[in-house]
């Protein structure tokens, strides 16, 4: 078989998955989105009670997720252990400032208390890590941000140190990042870190911040690292921030012509999880932010019970309706696309058959 051959068919092949492996949202909006987010995140649940892939920060990313979608963390078990059982184990093993403020923001969603989860004092750990001299609690700006959430979001003060160190090391195009270069997911840290730390939505600093993400948002309403592609966790982050700010997510600034939520919702797949590098990582991200939960609201959330059931007779999920212009007959034209190629990859091999005549 010829090498042209081969790639003719490759090519073929790889257009046939493409459409025939979409991404499809919930037709239900951020509700059903949010319940079947919770049920595929509950199957990622491990015999210790927690979830792998990401050390212990990813079962505590999954505590503020559920409790975000109205799941009461303690009811979610698998092999008899509860997440609240793992953060509990693993309370003691969290000795580096963002980590611990990432388990006492867990913590307060699963309601406990973090000044005392199995003995360990994770506010503590939190404080302890502070350099008067830097005004950091770490030495990047995404962990200080964690950090002064972590505290702050528990009604505790940062010393004013930590707000300077944060609006010292805000970057020239108004993002934060790594490396002297801005990021999204720095950036939404960092400015969710200023607003709880009692910084206004008016002051400098925020309106540069706000400014930069508007500058570097996709045309489908999503942010990504790579410039004009968007994931599910960086849209996520921002969104929080937003909300944060008190920006309007179908507004004209952040929601034309398409939201950040039309974004994340035109992500979930039929088994309930997000796209992205790790579908579970993705999911603990996006569920917060499509329940309207900042870093330090996620409790507000009424937790009514465990993992919601699935519907009864569950029907396939349609594409929203969003300024991208999906429509309610997006699948028709799929399968008609299918049927498209299948004839092309047909004809490209009846056509190099010929040639070998």
């Amino acid at each position: 078989m010829r090498p042209a051959f081969i790639r003719a068919v490759a090519a073929m092949a790889a257009a046939l998955f493409i459409f025939a492996a979409p991404v499809v949202s919930n037709a239900g909006g951020p509700s059903d989105a949010l319940s079947n987010g919770a049920r595929y995140i509950a199957t990622t649940q491990q015999a210790d009670g927690g979830f792998g892939g990401f050390g212990d920060g990813q079962t505590f990313d999954a505590i503020f997720a559920l409790r975000s979608a109205g799941v009461d963390p303690a009811q979610v078990r698998f092999g008899g252990k509860s997440l609240v059982d793992f953060l509990n184990a693993r309370a003691a093993a969290q000795t580096q400032a963002a980590a611990a403020a990432k388990a006492a923001m867990a913590a307060r969603a699963a309601n406990l208390d973090p000044r005392s989860v199995n003995g360990t004092n994770l506010l503590a750990v939190v404080t302890a890590a502070y350099d008067p001299t830097t005004g950091r609690y770490a030495a990047d700006d995404f962990s200080h941000g964690i950090s002064v959430l972590g505290l702050t979001c528990n009604s505790v003060d940062v010393p004013n140190g930590a707000v300077i160190a944060l609006r010292t090391s805000q970057l020239a195009d108004g993002g934060w990042g790594f490396d002297g270069f801005s990021d999204p997911d720095t950036t939404a840290v960092a400015l969710q870190a200023l607003i709880a730390a009692g910084t206004p939505s008016s002051d400098s600093s925020v309106r540069a911040a706000l400014a930069y993400l508007e500058s570097i948002q996709v045309p489908d309403g999503g942010w990504g690292f790579t410039p004009a592609e968007s994931n599910t966790s960086s849209t996520a982050y921002v969104v929080q921030s937003l909300l944060a700010a008190g920006i309007d997510l179908h507004g004209a600034r952040f929601g034309q012509p398409a939201s950040p939520l039309d974004y994340l919702l035109s992500q979930q797949s039929a088994d309930g999880s997000f796209a992205g590098f790790d579908p579970a990582f993705a999911t603990n991200q996006v569920l917060p932010a499509l329940a309207g939960r900042s870093f330090c609201y996620a409790p507000v959330t009424p937790a009514s019970g465990g993992i919601p059931p699935a519907p009864a007779h569950p029907t396939a999920p349609l594409p929203p309706k969003t300024g991208a212009g999906l429509s309610d007959t997006t699948a028709n034209h799929g399968v008609a696309l299918l049927a498209g190629f299948m004839l092309l990859l047909s004809g490209v091999a009846l056509g190099f058959a010929g040639r070998r005549r």
